[in-house]
């Protein structure tokens, strides 16, 4: 099952569009967390994340996450070089 549910604009709503810009330019790692998309059975997807500590709307701090996937055949194929892959932030969880 895919993380981080919120938009970017619910993402920006509790935790602000300073918080959402930060996240998008912060590196991504790994997760250790490999799923499969739901459209073709055996259609693995790696999951990568990029997080930044923020104070969200009622002044409490927290930690905006924002999540990406990636086809694991892509990921294989990009060997050491990641940077050719499709960087699009799915979606983004506060905690």
């Amino acid at each position: 099952m895919k993380k981080g549910k919120l938009t970017r604009e619910k993402a920006i709503e509790i935790a602000g569009v300073s918080a959402a810009s930060a996240v998008a330019k912060a590196n991504c790692d790994f997760t250790n967390r490999v799923g499969y998309n739901g459209s073709v059975q055996g259609d693995a997807q790696v999951e990568f994340s990029a997080a930044v500590s923020c104070t969200d709307k009622d002044g409490q701090d927290c930690t905006l996450i924002a999540y990406y996937y990636q086809d694991a055949d892509d990921v294989d194929a990009a060997g050491d070089d990641l940077s050719n892959l499709d960087w699009e932030i799915e979606g983004y969880e506060v905690v």
